[in-house]
């Protein structure tokens, strides 16, 4: 492939995603990829990466299960469609890091001469981030799954 990946960020309200888009522009050049937050799965429809945000922010009570519920649409919304996606976690400098991870793991696939360097941080960081590595920031959405159905227990054979 010879055109640009394009990056479509979205997430329920208050999720970040906005502030996300500024974060990795800054990192990102944008002769390599373009970046930009969809306010719904359709407006990501021609994205080569999509990333949706998790709901790891801090949220009023009562904005909660108003989030959850735009979340669980925009789920919902991506799987019928049919898009691959990745979930992205944490705050701050930790949530840029699980962007780029998860950019880099779809772009070195699809556009390796681009991903090459681009989505790189330096070594310093990468080390230290892969010695606090969690599996529930993995950004696989599957893993996610898999991960919040045993912690639930929704897995266990009932006796």
């Amino acid at each position: 492939m010879s055109a640009l990946p394009t990056i479509a960020l979205l997430g329920a309200p208050g999720t970040g995603a906005a502030e996300l888009v500024h974060d990795l522009q800054q990192r990102i050049a944008t002769d390599s990829a373009h970046i930009f937050c969809a306010t719904a799965p359709d407006d990501s429809a021609h994205a080569s990466i999509t990333l949706l945000m998790g709901l790891d922010l801090a949220c009023p009570p009562d904005q909660r299960k108003t989030r959850e519920a735009a979340d669980a649409c925009l789920r919902a919304a991506l799987a019928y469609a049919d898009r691959t996606y990745r979930v992205v976690y944490g705050q701050g400098e930790r949530r840029v890091e699980n962007a780029l991870t998860a950019i880099k793991s779809v772009a070195t696939s699809a556009y390796p001469s681009i991903a090459r360097g681009n989505f790189d941080q330096n070594s310093a960081t990468k080390t230290a981030r892969l010695r606090a590595w969690n599996c529930e920031k993995c950004s696989d959405p599957e893993c996610e799954h898999r991960l919040f159905t045993t912690l639930t227990g929704r897995d266990m054979p009932t006796t």
